[in-house]
């Protein structure tokens, strides 16, 4: 087992030796990721498992992530830190073809060079974690609709019939 993350791993190669690797990243790296939080200075916690799996007669994986993300309430639109714990297991392969009788809750990942950045990688995963509309469960809004009490007093007075023109015309 190695303690640092590698920048660019060899799937193929690391799922022949049965390699983990566990190590950290930090936010700042990932640039897509930076565009939709707060602030990038915390790390990633990452472990990358590669084996053959037996069953699926596929090299495969396990990526376990965890980290916390600063984002912006979309209710309050205060920052607030929400926690992401990510498990992903998948399977290699050099055509999707391949793929199609295996069971949807694999990932699959078609490779098209020998070697892939793991950074790219924990950024994807992380990607898909963020929510689309982030809000924070003790947060409330401040603000009160003025328009919900004009409707409720226009209700009580007397409207008169937009079809009332209709029935003159119909007399």
């Amino acid at each position: 087992m190695l303690d640092k993350l590698p920048e660019f791993i060899d799937p193929i190669n690391a799922v022949n030796h049965n390699k983990q690797f566990v190590g950290r990243v930090n936010q700042s790296r990932l640039k897509r990721l930076v565009e939709l939080i707060g602030s990038a200075d915390r790390d990633v916690q990452v472990e990358l498992n590669f084996y053959y799996d037996r069953v699926l007669k596929f090299p495969a994986f396990t990526m376990k992530l965890e980290t916390v993300l600063e984002l912006q309430c979309q209710r309050s639109l205060e920052m607030f830190d929400l926690l992401i714990q990510s498990e992903v297991t998948g399977v290699f392969t050099e055509s999707l073809v391949l793929t199609e009788d295996l069971p949807a809750e694999i990932e699959v990942f078609e490779l098209t060079e020998d070697k892939m950045s793991s950074f790219n990688w924990v950024e994807e995963e992380l990607l898909l974690s963020v929510p689309l509309a982030p809000i924070n469960d003790s947060s409330s809004m401040q603000y009160n609709n003025e328009s919900a009490s004009v409707i409720a007093d226009d209700d009580s007075a007397e409207k008169t019939n937009p079809f009332a023109i209709l029935q003159t015309l119909k007399k």
